[in-house]
C-alpha cells in the first residue's frame, strides 16, 4: 500500500471511531438518565437494551487496519 492509500484508511477509520464514539456518549448519557432518575421497575430492562442496542449497532474493527506487516 501507497502512503495516499494509508492515509485515506487512516482517515476513514478515525472518522468511523469518532462517530461512534460520539453515539456511544450518547447512549451512556441516556443510560445515567434513566439510573438515575427512575424508579420504576422497567429501569434494569430499559438499561440492557439500550445498551445492547449500543453494542449491536457499532461497526466492528478492521483487522487489516491493525495487521502490521514486517
Amino acid at each position: 500500500m501507497n502512503r495516499q492509500h494509508l492515509t485515506r484508511h487512516a482517515l476513514s477509520a478515525h472518522l468511523r471511531s469518532s462517530h461512534e464514539n460520539e453515539r456511544l456518549r450518547d447512549v451512556l448519557a441516556l443510560i445515567a438518565d434513566i439510573a438515575e432518575g427512575s424508579t420504576t421497575a422497567n429501569s434494569l430492562p430499559n438499561i440492557a437494551r439500550l445498551a445492547r442496542v449500543a453494542l449491536i449497532g457499532s461497526l466492528p474493527a478492521d483487522p487489516a487496519i491493525a495487521e502490521i506487516k514486517p
